[in-house]
């Protein structure tokens, strides 16, 4: 009886390791034979990897206008495919990669800054993957913006070179004393101000008795200010009201010349 049993016992073990033997044998003829690792294409020739492919069965596209730069692949091999290789990632025949080539190293060039303003300048540079090196002002009467950059315009650099420029700024104006325009015309002194290089920006007309039309009553800036080519200029100038008869005036002597 006992004999009887164990028989059965060491039936059924016999039984269970050949059916997962014939399991497994299937199994990889079936599923695993007709997979296979991913190839490894990148850094290869287009030739190489056309060949890998075909030994495989497997399909290979290129990107003709996908291009990667790379410092490690040279240009017009293999830099990238969509499938990672390796044992680990099983692919079958007939399957499809998609690839793309390299187009070699990045180039940067130092790129043409003249006439830019300080701003737009650093704002380039940083879209060149380069950066502001040291920045320098000089009075160019003859060129405004940048003049110059070191390295110059034009050399091939790395990422990150820093980049100096010299800026030209306007030279400074000259400066005066603000004369005393009031009681005189404003179309007589309008030419004596402009002539020194300044600008009557703002005119308001306001009605005055007793003064005829046309004469400047206040001023901005006042009487012995400093003033400059940059500095506006407003006057009030008077107007005569309606039913008013204007009297004549005698012209008032021109102010004196402005002083630096």
């Amino acid at each position: 009886m006992k004999r009887g049993c164990l028989a059965n016992i060491l039936f059924v073990a016999i039984l269970i390791v050949v059916f997962g033997a014939s399991t497994y044998f299937w199994f990889n003829f079936f599923v695993r034979g007709t997979s296979l690792p991913t190839p490894n294409l990148i850094g290869k020739p287009v030739s190489q990897a056309r060949a890998i492919c075909g030994d495989l069965g497997v399909n290979l596209i290129i990107d003709p206008k996908a291009k990667r730069n790379s410092d490690k692949v040279p240009a017009g091999f293999v830099v990238w495919q969509n499938r990672d290789p390796g044992n680990t990632n099983l692919i079958k025949r007939g399957t499809t990669i998609r690839v793309e080539l390299s187009a070699g190293p990045l180039v940067i060039r130092v790129p043409d800054l003249d006439g830019t303003s300080a701003g737009t300048a650093v704002l380039r540079l940083g879209q060149q993957n380069l950066k502001l090196g040291n920045l320098a002002y000089a009075d160019i009467a003859t060129l405004n913006g940048i003049v110059s950059a070191d390295p110059p315009k034009g050399t091939v650099v790395g990422a990150q070179t820093p980049v100096s420029l010299l800026v030209s700024v306007p030279p400074a104006p000259s400066p005066y004393v603000m004369p005393d325009l009031i009681d005189h015309a404003l179309d007589e002194i309008r030419p004596y101000i402009e002539g020194h290089g300044l600008k009557i920006a703002t005119v308001k007309y306001e009605a005055y008795p007793g003064i005829r039309d046309g004469i400047i009553i206040r001023q901005f800036p006042l009487r012995g200010a400093p003033v400059s080519a940059r500095d506006a200029i407003s006057v009030v100038v008077s107007k005569q009201e309606e039913g008013i008869i204007e009297q004549p005036q005698p012209p008032q002597p021109a102010p004196p010349l402005l002083g630096h």
